[in-house]
């Protein structure tokens, strides 16, 4: 395994919508046109507002000697965001806290030992080349995708509740478990 990241670009649209179309991601990710609508406005350069998530998210690619096959989404949470109760309650008293979507896309990495390592590799490139002092991440899989909990559990989150889905996405109003992974605060003296 040799994985890296980067920015979703142009050269990423095809495998991106491709793994949108297959119905093992369609079953547990989101496929609103809004959010289809956001990864081209994101890939664009933000250049118009967008109604999803008010054009916050960050897409990334994580790719195996350079052939991409995950999908990996950043917001940095903020308590004026109006974020879920259960989410507040756990958000970093930094300021740094990003939630993530993650998805692998391409079938072939599936039961091979990707999902965990990919997101805690993701974690450490995440910190050492966006935000240096994020400390919080957090993650939402529904409640019927134990695979998605087990392979984030491998990676050293935590599960720290469970909660209904609300807001304009395609979870909404379904359980959903809540899982954290800590970092500590990098404090300078």
């Amino acid at each position: 395994m040799n994985i890296q990241f980067e920015k979703a670009s142009a050269r990423h649209m095809n495998a991106i919508f491709s793994w949108l179309a297959a119905p093992y991601v369609q079953a547990f990710w989101d496929n609103t046109q809004a959010h289809k609508d956001d990864i081209l406005n994101f890939i664009g350069g933000r250049t118009q507002p967008s109604s999803y998530a008010d054009g916050q998210y960050v897409y990334w690619i994580a790719s195996d000697h350079g052939h991409p096959f995950a999908l990996l989404m950043t917001i940095q949470e903020m308590p004026e965001d109006h974020i879920n109760d259960i989410k507040l309650m756990h958000l970093s008293k930094t300021g740094h806290s990003y939630g993530i979507e993650y998805m692998i896309g391409d079938e072939a990495y599936f039961g091979k030992g990707y999902g965990a390592k990919t997101l805690s590799e993701f974690l450490v490139f995440f910190r050492r080349a966006f935000d240096p002092k994020a400390d919080t991440f957090l993650i939402d899989p529904a409640s019927d995708n134990p695979r998605a909990k087990h392979v984030y559990m491998k990676a050293g989150f935590e599960h720290v509740a469970d909660f209904i889905m609300s807001g304009d996405v395609s979870g909404a109003g379904k359980p959903h478990h809540l899982l954290i992974k800590k970092f500590a605060a990098d404090v300078k003296i």
